[in-house]
């Protein structure tokens, strides 16, 4: 497949939407062009002229801001969410091709608009934040992924199997899967919003590598190449399905069995010295730190994270925050420290703690 190109859709028309796509067209993962808007276009013009992109034009996907509607100089009556919702329903009846929706927006508005309208949130792949000095590169990496991940995707004749690049499926807690097995029709877009939504945005059959490190015991930045190598160790619980490419991510309960055979022990239970030193025993790695508690905490049995701060954390002494949907049965909470919570640190990023958490959180601040 040749490089990505992505539609790019904004009512504001300043030096700032210039140097975001300029951000990712230097990466050359992917190609980023502006459709360029006026002023009170109406609905299936702009309708149209994506599809004519999509269709004709051999476009892979859409990137749009969310307030299209906003006070730009190019403002249009309708927002990202309509536009979107009419293009996905197309879709849906294999009218268009299916393809990846990318919302583009900045922290205010995605709060202001898109967290208080919770039916928006199955329209949109990816939520790219705006700010001052993105990643482009990460974030060119995942909508490369998207990009080429739909062309892949089947409507009829799936298989889990192979979609999802495991053999065993049927090991894991079936309630998982079961959407797919409910619905009579199936599009690429229902297994694009279930792996990027519900397997690498959650904890839970799949981790992220800052979790992985913290269920391993291990500093990743201290630890420098000694942590590539033990990584390279864990390959067998490296997730390798439907975009893969754009997610690093492993299965927690290949993990745990793995763990279980090298110490024959239960690694939640072990501090993080007695993790890395089994390790480091077990493959013959020199170099391998441990990681330490965060301020103000005392336990190193690690099995989270503190979503603010990015640091290992035992989840007893983590404060579970508020997320924008409820948890699956099989889903675990996202934790930040205590520390965390109390110096408010996150907050500016959209990482809150749950309601259930601010007597504790006030308790702490006295007692600190």
């Amino acid at each position: 497949m040749d490089t990505p190109k992505y539609i790019y859709i904004d009512d504001e028309n300043d030096s700032s939407i210039e140097s975001l796509i300029n951000g990712f067209n230097d990466t050359k993962l992917i190609a980023v062009e502006r459709l360029p808007l006026s002023k009170g276009m109406d609905f299936s013009t702009l309708k149209n002229l994506i599809i004519q992109k999509i269709e004709k034009d051999s476009y892979s996907g859409l990137l749009i801001d969310l307030r299209l509607d906003g006070e730009g100089p190019d403002s249009l009556d309708y927002s990202a969410i309509s536009i979107s919702s009419e293009l996905r329903a197309l879709s849906a009846r294999e009218e268009i091709p299916s393809f990846p929706i990318v919302l583009c927006s900045t922290i205010d508005k995605i709060k202001e608009t898109y967290k208080s309208d919770k039916t928006s949130h199955d329209l949109f792949d990816y939520t790219f934040k705006k700010a001052e000095e993105p990643n482009y590169e990460k974030f060119s990496k995942k909508l490369c992924s998207l990009a080429k991940g739909y062309k892949d995707l089947p409507y009829k004749d799936f298989s889990l199997e192979t979609i999802f690049n495991r053999p065993d499926l049927n090991t894991l807690d079936q309630r998982i899967f079961e959407r797919f097995f409910n619905q009579d029709i199936i599009v690429p877009y229902d297994f694009a919003y279930f792996a990027v939504k519900t397997l690498f945005h959650c904890t839970n059959p799949l981790i992220k590598e800052t979790t992985l490190a913290a269920r391993l015991g291990v500093d990743i930045a201290k630890s420098g190449d000694s942590w590539l190598t033990l990584l390279s160790k864990f390959e067998n619980c490296k997730y390798s399905g439907l975009f893969s490419d754009g997610w690093n991510r492993w299965w927690a309960d290949i993990l745990n069995i793995q763990l279980k055979e090298i110490s024959g022990k239960n690694f939640s239970f072990l501090k993080a010295e007695e993790r890395v030193e089994i390790l480091s025993q077990t493959f013959g790695i020199d170099d391998l730190v441990p990681a330490v508690p965060i301020t103000n905490n005392a336990s190193s049995e690690f099995w989270t994270i503190c979503e603010a701060l990015k640091l290992p954390l035992d989840p007893l002494e983590g404060v579970k925050i508020r997320l924008s949907h409820e948890l699956k049965p099989w889903q675990e909470p996202k934790y930040i420290s205590l520390y965390a919570a109390a110096e408010r640190i996150g907050v500016d990023k959209g990482i809150e703690p749950h309601y259930t958490e601010l007597e504790r959180i006030e308790e702490f601040k006295k007692g600190s």
